[in-house]
């Protein structure tokens, strides 16, 4: 695998009965559904593949709110991280392609 992108996580939300979704910002590179995103959650490092993308309207420091649905887990996970207080954490992208 290779790096191809990295992600900044400003926030998370869970829709119900699909999972997990971050909020943030595309800060270089490019990257699709099926790839790896691996970035550190309460020190432990976390590596989860990308099921979802959307990009928003809204535009903050200058770029467009990209939404991340990630695969998680468990329900238990989910929660984790809807209650997880990201800080603009930077996740790393990884690819097979």
């Amino acid at each position: 695998m290779k790096h191809i992108a990295t992600y900044q996580i400003h926030d998370t939300f869970k829709i119900t009965g699909r999972g997990i979704v971050f909020s943030g910002h595309i800060l270089d590179g490019d990257f699709m559904t099926g790839d790896l995103i691996r970035f550190d959650f309460n020190g432990q490092i976390l590596d989860r593949k990308i099921k979802g993308i959307d990009t928003g309207i809204r535009v903050e420091e200058g770029k467009p709110n990209v939404g991340v649905m990630i695969d998680c887990l468990n329900e238990k996970e989910i929660d984790d991280l809807r209650n997880w207080i990201p800080n603009k954490i930077t996740g790393k992208i990884y690819s097979n392609r």
